[in-house]
């Protein structure tokens, strides 16, 4: 029986990672659980876990709302993020006046590979080095001042009261923590204790790294005018309580006496995120003889001349969100051509390579083809003739593989394109980042 959840209830089940939270339904007294089980959408697994983030930090309303307005009132929704012009931005979220003439959220949809699709990892460690829950909790607060904005933009007016609103939940944050440390410190040696002040240092860790992008982001946005200059901050206070945090941690070393040592981990090797896509199709004025059109996974290209019409579409599997070590993942070429006409002749070529990240379909610099199993690259060339079909071959497997790429410092880039040429060059660009965890 499918249930129009209207109350959110955040109670305690007496289990923090339990997969459920207690619901009530309006008028009706009667509660039910509301079941957020492994069957969930990738998009239900982030919305709970960014709430019950918020609620773990003490935003229980916001908690709450989130959950009102995702599940409710529609007004907050996962996609990729664009400007006034269509073009995909690398940001986290955006807030503003939607279809219905309301204010929505929409968060970026790279949230549901970090969080919706490591349900089970965060399960046993919610804030451990592979987690951005504190971040994206930290977005969620800062969007939803947006959020009560009318018509929110990116100036001083609306984002001077954002940042405002994100440094001092920041703090609050930190000064939560630092109360439970020291409400933990005093209890007795036990499991719980370990447990507590090894999920409160994993929390520390996150905020300490969420201090360094915040001040960025005030920094950044006061140069480029988005931000009043000369405004008060709490990120020194901020700064602070965190150094003294690390340090008591340090000098009390409570984790590592109540038991035996955990062994290290692994240091994480890192690994390319896919952060940005754009299409590359638009035609000169003059070319009136042709038509482009591309999209992640389709390129198509036209040609006419008097009779003659040549079309060619090129298919390929659209790219994993992640590269780890280790990866291979196979990706299907193919090219298909139709002609008309024996007038003319023509011919062309299709690929799809990796190389630095401002190149743009039909360049190269450092090109680095995808190989297919006997070594064959990702290359397919074809030709428009009566009866002659594209040579050396119309389809083609090959294999993303992490180990032909190289592996960059934080925030190095690289570019996977698809590269459509029929005489002029039409493709798909695939932007990937170096992340890694702190």
């Amino acid at each position: 029986m499918l249930l129009a959840l209207v109350n959110f209830s955040w109670l305690n089940d007496g289990d923090s990672n339990s997969p459920f939270n207690v619901c009530t339904t309006g008028k009706n007294t009667e509660r039910y659980a509301c079941f957020i089980n492994s069957q969930s959408s990738r998009e239900q697994l982030t919305i709970r876990w960014l709430a019950k983030t918020l609620n773990r930090m003490g935003e229980t309303k916001l908690a709450k709302r989130l959950m009102e307005d995702y599940y409710t009132h529609k007004s907050v929704r996962f996609g990729s993020i664009k400007d006034e012009y269509g073009r995909v931005m690398d940001a986290n979220a955006a807030s503003g006046r939607g279809a219905n003439g309301k204010n929505e959220i929409i968060f970026n949809e790279s949230m549901l590979s970090r969080t919706g699709d490591q349900d089970r990892l965060l399960t046993k460690k919610p804030y451990g080095a592979s987690s951005s829950l504190i971040s994206d909790a930290m977005t969620v607060v800062h969007e939803y001042v947006h959020m009560d904005q009318q018509d929110p933009d990116n100036k001083p007016a609306w984002e001077d009261p954002a940042w405002q609103t994100s440094d001092r939940t920041l703090n609050n944050w930190v000064k939560k923590i630092e109360a439970e440390y020291n409400a933990a410190r005093n209890m007795p040696a036990s499991k719980e204790k370990t447990a507590k002040l090894t999920e409160l240092a994993d929390i520390l860790k996150k905020l300490n790294a969420e201090l360094a992008v915040t001040r960025e982001a005030i920094h950044n946005n006061i140069a480029n005018e988005s931000l009043s200059p000369n405004q008060k901050w709490l990120l020194d206070d901020t700064e602070k309580r965190i150094q003294l945090m690390k340090e008591a941690f340090k000098k009390y070393e409570d984790i590592a006496k109540l038991g035996p040592q955990q062994p290290p981990q692994k240091k994480d090797p890192g690994y390319w995120e896919l952060v940005s896509e754009q299409a590359f199709d638009k035609l000169a004025a003059s070319d009136i003889n042709y038509s482009l059109t591309a999209g992640s996974g389709s390129i198509s290209a036209r040609w006419s001349q008097n009779n003659d019409v040549f079309k060619v579409t090129a298919t390929f599997t659209p790219p994993p969100k992640q590269i780890r070590p280790g990866d291979r993942f196979p990706i299907q070429l193919s090219v298909a051509v139709s002609n008309q006409g024996d007038q003319y002749s023509a011919s062309g070529e299709f690929a799809v390579f990796f190389d630095r990240p401002e190149i743009e379909p039909g360049s190269v610099i450092a090109p680095v083809s995808l190989k297919g199993d006997k070594g064959e690259s990702s290359y397919i060339q074809f030709t428009h003739k009566q009866g002659v079909l594209p040579s050396p071959s119309a389809s083609m497997q090959v294999y993303i593989d992490a180990k032909t790429l190289p592996t960059g410092s934080k925030g190095a880039r690289i570019a996977l394109l698809a590269s459509l040429y029929n005489g002029r060059s039409a493709g798909y660009r695939y932007i990937y980042e170096w992340k890694e965890n702190w």
